[in-house]
């Protein structure tokens, strides 16, 4: 569990990164965050749109035309010739326009709900950040691992030859440690592939090379979670998971919707003031100023079924947001109790293992020195280094996935942020 290198290609940069480096490296290029950002300014936009509908509106309307007329009388001909241009300035102010002023609300909660979006995408591209440099570390761990036992079943086999030509044992267990060193080398080149595609997925998220990553510190230890109660993370889940709270808007933004669709059954009244002038309307008149204030009242009477068709088919959404938020609250509920058996039962599993390496590593000892007085055979050898290897490799999958709980289960209440980050920092040796 050292320290790592993130790519063959950047192995010689001295600066190691961090777990929050990486993280605000990726707030600055991670896509799937600034699509959120993007997300945000359009609710932002939503509340100005439904706003403009409580504010007068005013239009600008000018013509200009000519005009040739030819007047016939029994004593002449007239021809006339002018210009005629109208300017009119028009203003309506909604007085009562019901679903103008409920699509004002629903651009409230549509602000909102992209707010909390934006939010979520945070948290998501947190625990996405987390993920990856984890699986990177872990990769490294198990590649050391393989590694490790290679090179002693490299040894056990160079062993093994030896004391065949000496005619101390058979061909078996030459085969049988050929077999084990064969198998180890593949693991070894599967391990290489395994931590290469997961630098390049942290290389996706932050959209360059990072360097060496610090690790976690072997005498890392881990607190179970706090509040111990499960029933209390999964109370707090229920109610302020990020994803329910953005379920409990769009179940607002549904309700409105119906109401928006039954105020269009409604009259509305609008201001309607109105300044217009005329230069030549006619031959006798060389200008007309007219200023005008009044009331427009309108009420729909019939659509063709389409506002009764609208409001229903409202209703119906309404009624599938509803279930959908109910959906949401389970979710979450199980998503709080994966993470904090994840962590619970991870840190009890670490303890275990932590014993389990100190047993397999004094088994594989055992073993090599039996193996050398005669009481023990190659195969014994082997399997004892098997072991230990798997050990190994459990014991830093555990100590990894112990993190990765501890911030979904802060995600799954809502309240996973960078301090998260930070306190696992404290956890990274240099």
């Amino acid at each position: 569990m050292s320290a790592i290198f993130l790519l063959e290609a950047t192995a010689t940069q001295a600066q190691e990164s961090d777990l929050l480096q990486i993280y605000r490296l990726a707030l600055l290029h991670d896509a799937q965050y600034t699509a959120a950002k993007a997300h945000q300014r359009i609710g932002q936009e939503h509340w100005l749109q439904g706003r403009a509908g409580l504010l007068p509106q005013i239009s600008l309307d000018t013509q200009s035309h000519w005009v040739e007329s030819n007047h016939h009388t029994p004593s002449a001909n007239t021809e006339q010739k002018r210009r005629n241009q109208s300017y009119s300035i028009q203003l309506i102010q909604p007085i009562f326009r019901w679903q103008n002023w409920v699509q004002f609300q629903q651009g409230e909660l549509q602000r909102a709900q992209a707010q909390i979006h934006l939010e979520s995408a945070a948290q998501g591209l947190l625990l996405r950040v987390a993920h990856s440099y984890f699986e990177v570390l872990n990769s490294t761990d198990v590649l050391q691992a393989v590694r490790d036992l290679r090179t002693a079943n490299g040894e056990q086999l160079a062993i093994a030859k030896k004391n065949f030509e000496l005619g101390n044992i058979s061909i078996i267990d030459v085969n049988e440690a050929q077999a084990s060193f064969d198998q180890s080398t593949a693991q070894f080149i599967k391990a290489k592939s395994d931590l290469h595609l997961a630098q390049y997925a942290l290389v996706g998220i932050i959209g360059q090379q990072p360097g060496i990553l610090k690790g976690l510190h072997a005498n890392a230890t881990f607190s179970p979670p706090q509040p111990s109660e499960l029933a209390m993370w999964i109370k707090m889940a229920e109610r302020f998971n990020l994803d329910v709270q953005a379920q409990e808007l769009l179940l607002g933004i549904a309700s409105n919707e119906v109401r928006i669709r039954k105020a269009e059954h409604l009259p509305s009244v609008d201001l309607i003031l109105n300044q217009s002038m005329q230069q030549n309307p006619n031959a006798s008149t060389n200008s007309i100023d007219s200023t005008s204030i009044g009331l427009r009242f309108s009420m729909p009477l019939y659509s063709g079924g389409r506002l009764s068709s609208a409001t229903r088919q409202a209703v119906a959404m309404q009624e599938q947001t509803e279930f959908e938020l109910e959906d949401a609250r389970r979710l979450a509920a199980l998503t709080a109790a994966q993470a904090w058996s994840g962590v619970m039962d991870g840190i009890a599993q670490e303890k275990a293992l932590e014993a389990a390496k100190s047993s397999a590593r004094l088994a594989a000892t055992s073993n090599q020195i039996g193996y050398k007085i005669g009481v023990r055979v190659g195969i014994d050898v082997l399997e004892a280094q098997r072991k230990y290897s798997d050990i190994v490799q459990q014991l830093s999958r555990a100590r990894y996935d112990i993190l990765l709980a501890q911030l979904k289960l802060k995600a799954a209440t809502g309240t996973l942020s960078e301090v998260d980050i930070t306190e696992i920092n404290g956890l990274l040796s240099g």
